[in-house]
């Protein structure tokens, strides 16, 4: 999952890898016996997702009401940018969605998730060294999700006009490691007209704004329902309302301390902590002297697991970090000055965008494995069961019609073929001598 969220273009898709990411370290936790850190990161994940997918809602909300009901446009990363100054309160809350999830404390995923690196080394240098890395994966591909959604400018108004039914600009103008392509694919040629269906006749020069402010708008997904905008929803996203942004607001809270059910204490001489109190019974809260040595203890041994998240969090931030305009192609170009370098980049990004190429092999050795299969046993079927069955049926019917030409009721034809029968049958019992040649 890590892996296949590395250079997604679609928001959503982006936070469904990373849960699936996530997922792993559970079932890895669960795997090795540490079935309580399992639990624990399942609780602290479960906040921080939910604030990211519900931030992620509340964009999406507001990105069709600029480019419309569309998810390659309302969902695509690269036609966002600078929400956060639009979108405060959706951006604040996302980001602490972010940072918990890349393990940065004191969030709640900080704790969980450092459980289950360590337990992963313990058991196994394998083990430990996957969680490591997806670890630092994981800080690059959500924060790389925070800094196109909502950092620098706005993209969508700086892209020509493009069908997006039927296109999908992002590989060609913008690149998934940052910056832009060469400018000749992002500009049309001059005094080019669009002329669409309830929108006004326009004369676009260089590079325009692909919103075209439709006056209404037939709703995709409802053929009976007409959207209206306004002009000006249609320049910037906006804010969502508070029904949408007061949820985001309450799951920022347990995505900031919800780490503390599961720091350990030392209780009556047995290390405990409140996860496994709260399962077990209620217990009064510890005070702070009895497990601060702990509390210490555990932030040492978090410190490379730490470090990997801020090398991702810093190679996230390179890269996208400065991407203000479609113009802006020096990161890009840095990390592509190798050719060797730019086709592992090259790689990565079909392999996040081809999903592993999980499909593909499965299409390959499953989907045509039962079609021929199945067409095998057609062809068995047709012409050795089926062909038994019917060609015991048409001899059964030659076999009687060459039996009535033999039986015809001529006295003749039987005494000569009894006659016969009576050589062939004395011939075959006696042995009668072969006179010598003379």
């Amino acid at each position: 999952g890590a892996t296949l969220a590395l250079a997604q273009k679609d928001l959503k898709k982006g936070l469904a890898y990373s849960t699936m990411s996530q997922l792993g370290y559970m079932v890895l936790a669960s795997g090795i016996g540490a079935s309580q850190s399992a639990l624990f990161h399942l609780i602290t994940h479960a906040y921080s997702k939910a604030l990211s997918f519900l931030g992620s809602g509340s964009v999406i909300h507001s990105m069709e009401k600029v480019v419309g009901y569309s998810p390659a446009k309302s969902q695509n990363m690269f036609l966002m940018g600078g929400l956060r100054k639009r979108m405060p309160i959706t951006g604040i809350t996302f980001l602490l969605g972010t940072l918990s999830l890349c393990g940065i404390p004191p969030l709640s995923c900080f704790w969980s998730k450092d459980q289950i690196i360590i337990e992963s080394w313990l058991r196994s240098p394998y083990l430990g060294l996957i969680a490591s890395t997806t670890a630092g994966l994981t800080a690059f591909y959500t924060f790389r999700i925070y800094l196109l959604t909502f950092e620098g400018n706005f993209r969508a108004n700086q892209i020509n006009y493009i069908d997006f039914d039927t296109f999908f600009p992002s590989e060609l103008i913008i690149s998934s490691w940052g910056g832009a392509q060469p400018d000749s694919l992002t500009r049309q040629t001059n005094s080019n007209f669009i002329s669409t269906i309830g929108m006004e006749q326009k004369k676009f020069t260089g590079v325009t704004n692909f919103v075209t402010r439709p006056i209404f708008e037939k709703d995709q997904f409802h053929e009976k329902t007409i959207q209206v905008y306004s002009e000006q929803n249609l320049i910037h996203p906006q804010e969502s309302n508070f029904c949408m942004v007061f949820p985001l607001i309450i799951l920022a809270v347990p995505t900031i301390f919800g780490g503390l059910i599961g720091i350990d204490s030392t209780q009556k001489g047995a290390d405990l902590n409140l996860l496994f109190d709260w399962l077990i019974s209620i217990l009064s809260f510890p005070e702070p002297n009895k497990h601060f040595e702990k509390l210490t203890e555990t932030l040492m041994n978090s410190i490379s697991s730490l470090s990997l998240s801020l090398i991702g969090l810093s190679i996230s931030f390179n890269v996208y970090g400065k991407i203000y305009k479609l113009g802006d192609t020096k990161i890009s170009e840095k990390l592509k000055n190798k050719k060797v370098f730019n086709n592992f980049l090259l790689f990565v990004r079909d392999w996040s965008i081809s999903r592993g190429y999980i499909d593909y092999f499965y299409n390959i050795y499953f989907v045509r494995g039962l079609i021929f299969m199945g067409k095998l046993i057609l062809h068995l079927d047709q012409w050795i069961i089926d062909g038994f069955i019917n060609g015991a049926g048409t001899s059964n019917l030659f076999g009687g019609e060459s039996i009535r030409y033999l039986k015809n009721g001529r006295i003749p034809q039987y005494l000569f073929g009894l006659i016969i029968g009576t050589i062939l049958s004395i011939s075959s019992v006696v042995d009668f001598p072969i006179p010598p040649l003379p």
